[in-house]
């Protein structure tokens, strides 16, 4: 395709995705319901087959050469292996195309990379259905949760970003002629400004968020000028296989060399991620993943003096001092406790409320009936046969459904008992529901830790205040990206909305509808804050694309 089709095609999405950074309003190129009046009725028929006709096979459409065999090792949380084999290769092999790869896409304007980068995201948006099944069967997130996020919304995403990066680099002229008055004479400089790359982006995925982490970092540095190399976890590669090879067709199809993206596949016997990040040839790296191997991956960069954008585990944090609606606000957080088994970066962990109750139009309502209360509406979403598995999904990662045993067995009071859910069709489906204990604030040393699944602790605290300085204290020393305050006192929002956000996370005011303090909106809401040390990256700010290039100036006498 020339620039000029591009141009016919893509130039609105372009200018609209621009436009929508800067607004911060609503927009969402790509919708997010699985409807075959939106898709086609045929799509989710066709995506299954796809997914289906994918498995106990090499993978389809990637177009780089398996020099170093095929190699796989999936299994859906459902209960069944995948048996899907993807090509890989020695390190030195995947830097070397990279290399010459980037070459001919830094050469051509951050527009032109833009508009090839969202023909790829169109292209990816054919196969959002076999995207959610691969999605489904590698994290074990329901289908309609699988596609939304590793579909319309990751595509969002990656849109965000890609346009902000292709902001950033068109905030000046490329040439100009200057010229300088000197009283009777003046001198002429003819100037260009180049955008030059960082060099090779590395992208380090994870297992729960295969594409929605990843498509970030990996549009970014594209957009950039970088060459990208897709380092997906070995859980999780399937979806992120997708992007890859729809990425590596359109920039084959627009004239450029499909090694400009790469998918690298190891496994957890023998892993390929540290030879990678030590590689000098990489000098951009996006991690998303537990905080032991984020400080590696930091020292490392460090070490290196390379670009790194991290996001790795936080705390995160509930603050219900008084509400307006009681059953409401218990709905909206027993609905952000079950989601996903609590495997997302950003589900609540810690309740804290005052020992004293919970001021409502009713009256005061105690941290017993609250916590009563919570696990009856737990229960009755996850009791539900046609909404409680699809929202709780399955287990991605055994050693997380020992973690809830673990929990149990602290010794804490049980508000409410994990319990396996069944799967109609998924007979060894691993699936748990939400495990609630309770305590005060004298066991810091248990609730403080990140207890990644559906974990959550009910914290009695002696004020508002207390339960401010507990969670302000928790973001700093360990990090949180979302925290979630119900109060209808101004004034106390006010205290809490400067504390947490000075203290370095977004804060969120009495959730009660259908938006949930877990979800975060392309366009719209900064993801992670950069500031505090549940990572360094924000997806998408200003910083997160303008560190992956340089601007080189070059002066020529007129």
């Amino acid at each position: 395709m020339t620039l000029e089709q591009l141009q016919e095609q893509h130039q609105q999405t372009l200018a609209k995705a621009v436009a929508a950074n800067s607004a911060r309003t609503f927009h969402a190129h790509w919708p997010e319901a699985p409807s075959g009046k939106i898709y086609g009725e045929t799509a989710n028929t066709m995506g299954e087959v796809a997914f289906k006709g994918q498995l106990d096979s090499q993978c389809k459409g990637l177009l780089q050469d398996a020099i170093g065999g095929w190699v796989g090792q999936e299994s859906s949380p459902y209960g069944f292996p995948l048996g899907i084999t993807y090509p890989t290769t020695s390190v030195d092999d995947y830097i070397s195309r990279a290399s010459s790869a980037q070459v001919s896409w830094q050469s051509v304007s951050a527009e032109h990379r833009a508009l090839v980068l969202i023909e790829a995201l169109e292209c990816v948006a054919k196969r959002f259905f076999e995207i959610g099944y691969a999605t489904m069967h590698t994290t074990g997130q329901g289908f309609v949760m699988a596609f939304q996020a590793s579909g319309p919304h990751a595509a969002d995403r990656a849109l965000e970003a890609l346009s902000m990066g292709y902001s950033v680099q068109s905030t000046f002229t490329d040439s100009v002629q200057w010229t300088k008055p000197m009283g009777k004479i003046s001198v002429t400089i003819n100037k260009k400004y180049r955008i030059v790359p960082k060099g090779i982006n590395l992208v380090i995925g994870c297992s729960t968020f295969p594409t929605w982490n990843s498509v970030p970092g990996m549009f970014a540095g594209l957009v950039t000028g970088n060459s990208v190399l897709i380092k997906a976890h070995p859980g999780a590669v399937y979806p992120m296989a997708i992007y890859v090879a729809e990425v590596q067709a359109t920039l084959n199809r627009c004239g450029f060399d499909p090694h400009i993206c790469q998918l690298v596949v190891d496994t957890t016997e023998k892993p390929l991620t540290l030879d990678l990040l030590r590689h000098p040839a990489v000098a951009i790296i996006d991690y998303t993943g537990g905080p032991a191997f984020g400080a590696i991956v930091e020292k490392e960069a460090l070490v290196g003096g390379k670009v790194v954008f991290t996001e790795k585990a936080g705390v995160n944090t509930v603050i219900i001092d008084s509400t307006e609606n009681v059953d409401a606000m218990l709905e909206n957080l027993a609905f952000s406790l079950s989601l996903y088994g609590g495997q997302m970066c950003t589900a609540p962990q810690n309740i804290f409320v005052c020992k004293d109750g919970v001021a409502t139009p009713e009256g005061l309502i105690s941290v017993e009936d609250i916590a009563l209360k919570l696990r009856e509406k737990i229960d009755g979403l996850v009791g539900n046969e046609k909404m409680g598995p699809g929202t709780v999904g399955a287990i991605q990662n055994a050693a997380t459904a020992g973690r809830v045993e673990e929990a149990a067995a602290l010794g804490l009071p049980i508000i409410r008992a994990s319990a396996p859910i069944p799967h109609a069709g998924f007979n060894s489906a691993r699936s748990v529901s939400p495990l609630v204990l309770r305590t005060d604030v004298a066991r810091s040393d248990i609730y403080t830790r990140e207890w990644f699944g559906p974990i959550s602790f009910i914290i009695s605290t002696d004020s508002f205040e207390d339960s401010l300085t507990e969670v302000t204290n928790s973001i700093k020393a360990h990090g949180a990206l979302t925290t979630l305050v119900y109060t209808t006192d101004p004034e106390k929002m006010e205290r809490a909305e400067g504390l947490i956000s000075r203290a370095g996370a977004p804060v969120a005011f009495n959730f009660n509808s259908y938006v949930w303090v877990n979800q975060s909106a392309a366009f719209s809401d900064f993801h992670g804050s950069g500031a505090n040390p549940a990572g360094n990256a924000t997806f998408a700010d200003v910083q997160f694309v303008a560190s992956r290039f340089n601007v080189i100036g070059i002066r020529t006498q007129a």
